[in-house]
């Protein structure tokens, strides 16, 4: 009884999720169409190839090679978050918080007296989010927006501009409030690392990647990668956060379910009719069911797409489930500090609503 208690007590995202599902199923009828197959599929495979390349020591090495790249711990953590921002536009937000927050906690390990270390984990959460914003494939909700608009590349390019603009300026200010403290050169020498292993997990996940960015289909990819992994190291299989996919498909029913409550649907109708309602409320909706849920549930009823386009990309900032990469990133982090995950949730909160303000304050004179 213990264990089964302890099993939903430990991770009170995952039984307020399932909670919700299942009160959900109240209002609407469960349908699996409302799951997002594919984001579950390569999330699952992912997290999978992540565990093995940790294991196989790429992580602490890459970890090393950023230490000798930085002097200070502010441009450590500067040059990370960065790093972030640059790869979310190519990799998604997704995929950079999995291959780049596991670098990071290594590296944070290694300096136990560190400052700002949860700040690092939070900046680079909020990089990855604001910088997959650029390209239509950075994240679902702009390959949403991008298709269900018909929007024209200029057009895309010129709204998300303006978040690339203030994403850069918004975070090079955010650096100047992380400690300036010199890093002490390491006398560990940088571990070798197998690299007929390293090729073989490297072709692995670009295989992967083949099939989240549907140059192959990933019902076809996805499960012959991770039966590959799988053989290659079993352990691996039950080491990934089962719980986390479980918290993604209970939050794509209860959005699927609520979505077909009449009155909701006709609230939403009469809320989103100018470009301001359509702004502050596409950004209320994404603190509460995520952006990319909000983005679906909202565009149908809709035709402010620049308002809309600007608000659920900003509304991944704020509470924790604004946006699903806020919830890998907040996993990953307890999986290495599983004490520290309430000074986290708290930090994660207050420097997210410091970064909306300041974006709402920007964007409302752009509407």
């Amino acid at each position: 009884m213990k264990r089964f208690i302890s099993f939903f007590t430990n991770d009170l995202l995952f039984t307020s999720s399932s909670l919700i599902a299942l009160i959900s199923c109240l209002f609407g009828s469960f349908s699996l169409k409302s799951i997002d197959f594919k984001v579950i599929f390569c999330l699952f495979g992912l997290m999978l190839f992540v565990k093995n390349i940790e294991k196989l020591g790429i992580l602490n090495y890459f970890a090393e090679k950023m230490i000798d790249f930085s002097s200070t711990t502010r441009s450590l953590i500067r040059n990370i978050v960065l790093l972030a921002f640059i790869s979310s536009m190519i990799l998604t937000n997704d995929v950079a918080i999995l291959t780049l927050m596991p670098i990071y906690l290594t590296i944070i390990q290694k300096f136990t007296d560190m400052e700002n270390k949860i700040a690092g984990a939070v900046l680079l959460i909020i990089a990855a989010n604001l910088g997959s914003s650029f390209f239509p494939f950075g994240n679902p909700q702009n390959l949403f927006l991008f298709s269900y608009y018909s929007l024209s590349t200029a057009t895309f390019f010129e709204w998300a501009f303006a978040l690339l603009l203030s994403s850069v300026l918004f975070l090079l200010l955010s650096f100047l409030f992380i400690k300036k403290r010199p890093i002490a050169k390491q006398t560990d020498s940088i571990p070798r690392i197998d690299k007929k292993q390293t090729i073989i997990l490297s072709l692995i996940g670009v295989f992967i990647l083949l099939g989240v960015f549907n140059i192959l289909p990933y019902f076809i990819v996805i499960p012959i990668a991770t039966s590959i992994l799988i053989i290659y190291d079993k352990e691996m299989l039950w080491q990934v956060d089962h719980k986390l996919l479980w918290t993604f498909i209970f939050f794509f029913v209860a959005v699927g379910n609520f979505s077909q409550v009449e009155i909701i649907a006709a609230f939403i109708k009469e809320q989103f009719t100018t470009n301001t309602h359509t702004f502050f409320g596409s950004i209320l909706v994404s603190q509460i069911i995520s952006n990319v849920p909000a983005a679906i549930l909202i565009a149908p009823f809709t035709d402010r797409s620049q308002a809309l386009f600007w608000g659920v990309n900003i509304g991944g900032l704020g509470t924790i489930v604004a946006s699903l990469a806020n919830l890998i990133g907040f996993k990953l982090f307890k999986e290495y500090y599983p004490k520290q995950s309430k000074t986290f949730l708290l930090q994660f909160t207050l420097i997210n609503l410091a970064f909306l303000i300041c974006f709402v304050l920007f964007f409302i004179f752009l509407l």
